[in-house]
């Protein structure tokens, strides 16, 4: 048997004890949220083409993101078919779909944590199995990037089986797994074989790799070959994610890593198994540390397993254990239980809004308009509800090399914008028959723009919205991250996530006005100058997904005081810039160069 086992130790009844109580009070919590389930906001996403393939049998085309043209489908399709049948099998509506998305996210969980139980047990014992479950269950971070059910989770939960049945030589059971993996995301290509090609070089087995790799390319080659035809639109990038740690969970892998590899020969199946992601370190560093705890938390329960057999006073190894265990366990059991409880922040995805925007688009038979997103994510979210055809959409890896809905007029688009039906900006270009309003949320509106402006009147008014709406961002915004643990609590009643949510809307509205005022502009000078109509609709895009930023839940996080700070102080310079132009202010270099640095600074990377 290659895996070193423990079998023949005795049982300690204590530590399977804990284990089974922590992964029971975890899964009980989990469970009793599917009705109101917590999600990233990848599932809009990973749903909205699952009832795709609900309705259409196949989905080699992606319909919904990047219209008009649309874009191949490159994402792997295991996870949502998986969704479609048995979203249809619950009813085939739009919440059978989410429905379907929330117990397969709970599967996901407990197949992680299983993964973890199964291998940190028998390579280390009882303890070394409860360490590793309380560490990977207890890890906010890590947990919920299985919980909530995103493609990656299951491909990096196939890595260890995948090794395992390999170096078991049950070949038949290693291609299987390893071409699921494949299915299940696009990373599967480098992630799970990688793992496989180590230990075939640890354990020399270049016959038994040979066969597998030779297999495994005969069962992919469907989605292989669809992906090498469509390497053209294959961008490599990825969207926003703020970077989040469970520290106690990391650096007891390192450590626990640093320890176990000193003698890298013991220990072939962990080391292969560490190695396999490791190309997820370039491509997404923040979903590598967290779903690589999955290994590491293995590694770290092996170590603490072997840190207190060191111990010789049993009260001592008793006693601090239990308090590792409720250290590690009590970040996630937190997050759980609040979520239970009602505190549904940050909100990722938020169903009910998504609802409500397809229920407008619905009421006024805009499902044929190409859908204009103010942030380009929460798009398919609406998808999940209605037929849209999104401006641009979700995973950014995959993208026309020249978006053909550059080359559209704005007024050939549908709008969400971030502000209320009745704002009073938007409400006075209504009634100057410039927009139409046709309904949306208390901090969405979905419109469109009706008629062109003179652009020798427009322009003062547009210059106005801007400079006073970027002197307020500048002098008042506030980072949109999680709050102090004073404030956090005030977050657990209705009363004070509304009024969160009435303080974020503040700046929220002020970036959303300077979205609409360039949109109106852009298309008020779209004949005589299509160039400047042009860079208007992408800066409208821009203030656009700048107020998701300051604003919405999934980027709570994402950007450090610093350089909130510096987003301020190149408001404020655009502000003054704009007030000195005059007219044409985007013509003025000026302003042409502090818009510049305004979203080169804000959604570049950070120094």
């Amino acid at each position: 048997m290659t895996l070193e086992s423990k079998s023949l130790e005795a049982p300690n009844r204590a530590a399977r004890t804990v284990t089974w109580t922590i992964l029971g009070v975890n899964a009980l919590l989990l469970i009793i949220s599917i009705p109101d389930y917590r999600v990233s906001i990848d599932s809009g996403y990973h749903i909205s083409l699952a009832r795709w393939y609900a309705a259409h049998g196949t989905a080699w085309w992606d319909h919904i993101n990047y219209g008009p043209g649309g874009r191949p489908n490159l994402q792997g399709p295991a996870l949502h078919v998986a969704i479609a049948i048995l979203g249809l099998i619950l009813g085939g509506r739009p919440d059978s779909f989410i429905l379907a998305n929330a117990i397969l996210a709970v599967a996901q969980w407990g197949a992680a944590m299983l993964t973890v139980l199964y291998f940190a047990r028998r390579l280390g014992g009882d303890v070394a199995a409860m360490f590793a479950v309380a560490l990977l269950a207890g890890s906010a971070f890590a947990a919920g990037s299985f919980y909530v059910g995103i493609p990656s989770g299951w491909l990096f939960i196939s890595i260890p089986w995948a090794i395992y049945f390999f170096l078991e030589d049950r070949l038949v059971v290693a291609t299987l797994i390893t071409s699921a993996a494949c299915y299940i995301h696009l990373g599967g290509f480098l992630t799970a074989p990688l793992g496989i090609l180590v230990a075939a070089i640890l354990e020399r087995r270049w016959r038994a790799l040979i066969i597998v790799g030779v297999a495994t390319a005969i069962l992919t080659s469907p989605y292989s070959i669809h992906f090498l035809t469509n390497l053209a639109w294959y961008r490599g990038r990825h969207g926003h994610e703020a970077a989040q740690l469970d520290p106690l969970t990391d650096i007891l892998a390192i450590v626990g890593a640093i320890w176990l590899f000193r003698h890298p020969a013991r220990h072939k199946f962990l080391l292969a198994w560490a190695a396999a992601p490791i190309s997820w370190l370039l491509q997404d560093p923040n979903r590598f540390v967290a779903q690589s705890a999955l290994a590491g938390s293995v590694i770290a329960g092996l170590f603490l397993a072997a840190m207190m057999d060191r111990i010789a006073v049993r009260a001592v190894r008793v006693a601090l254990a239990t308090v590792l265990v409720v250290l590690a366990t009590i970040p996630s059991l937190i997050a759980e239980a609040s979520w239970d409880a009602g505190l549904h922040f940050p909100l990722l995805e938020d169903w009910d809004q998504a609802r409500e925007l397809a229920r407008v688009i619905d009421d006024h038979h805009l499902n044929n308009r190409l859908l204009a997103m103010y942030s380009s994510s929460a798009g398919p979210g609406i998808a999940v509800f209605t037929p849209v055809v999104l401006r641009k959409g979700h995973w950014v890896e995959v993208q026309p090399r020249h978006d053909p809905g550059d080359d559209l007029s704005a007024g050939a688009q549908t709008y969400v914008v971030p502000l209320a039906p009745d704002d009073s900006v938007l409400s006075s270009m209504s009634q100057a028959g410039l927009v139409q309003i046709y309904g949306g949320t208390s901090d969405c509106a979905v419109i469109d723009l009706l008629k062109r402006a003179d652009p020798k009147t427009i322009v003062p008014v547009v210059s106005q919205i801007l400079g006073d709406n970027a002197d307020w961002l500048g002098d008042n915004a506030i980072n949109n991250k999680m709050p102090p643990l004073a404030d956090f609590v005030k977050l657990r009643s209705k009363k004070g996530l509304d009024a969160r949510r009435v303080r974020m809307d503040q700046q929220r509205f002020r970036a959303g006005r300077m979205e609409i005022a360039c949109l109106v502009y852009a298309y008020a000078v779209e004949d005589q100058s299509p160039r400047l109509a042009h860079q208007l609709r992408d800066v409208a895009r821009g203030f656009g997904e700048m107020a998701s930023f300051i604003s919405d839940g999934d980027p709570v996080g994402f950007m450090s005081d610093a350089r909130f700070e510096l987003f301020k102080r190149n408001m404020l310079v655009f502000a003054t810039a704009v007030k000195a132009a005059g007219s044409d202010p985007f013509e003025a270099p000026p302003v042409y160069g502090a818009t510049g640095k305004l979203f080169d600074d804000f959604f570049g990377p950070e120094a």
